[in-house]
């Protein structure tokens, strides 16, 4: 198992490595912190937030669409995201985000699938609106 640990939070990777397909990871993200965007020419990327609540993002450059979704505590569901959707989360609130996911391969450094944009592209807001 390998693990990182930032400003921006940290996670544990491929936490069960008798997993022959796929990988299982988690990631906690502090509150403050948007990680975005990136995406995978080949695997698919299925979330589930365990602890806190997290605002996903998610843009298809096909349809050029963006769309909003809540994971977490209050909405525990998995959000599958397909190949080539731009995505990526911020914690929802005062507590961090805490993100289990699999993936449907391992990671490979030598050939890493996962293309990275800013944080800002796409028009996207991750700005919280008030209502």
């Amino acid at each position: 198992m390998e693990n990182h640990c930032d400003e921006r939070g940290w996670g544990l990777f491929d936490v069960f490595p008798m997993v022959e397909k796929g990988q299982i990871n988690y990631s906690i993200v502090y509150p403050g912190v948007v990680k975005a965007w990136h995406r995978h020419r080949r695997q698919w990327d299925h979330w589930c937030v365990l602890h806190g609540n997290a605002r996903i993002g998610l843009y298809d450059p096909e349809t050029k669409k963006a769309t909003t979704h809540y994971l977490g505590e209050r909405r525990p569901v998995v959000l599958s995201i397909p190949p080539g959707v731009w995505h990526g989360m911020t914690p929802v609130g005062t507590e961090p985000a805490g993100l289990l996911y699999f993936v449907s391969e391992k990671y490979d450094p030598k050939d890493p699938d996962e293309e990275r944009a800013p944080w800002d592209a796409f028009g996207y807001s991750w700005t919280v609106q008030n209502r």
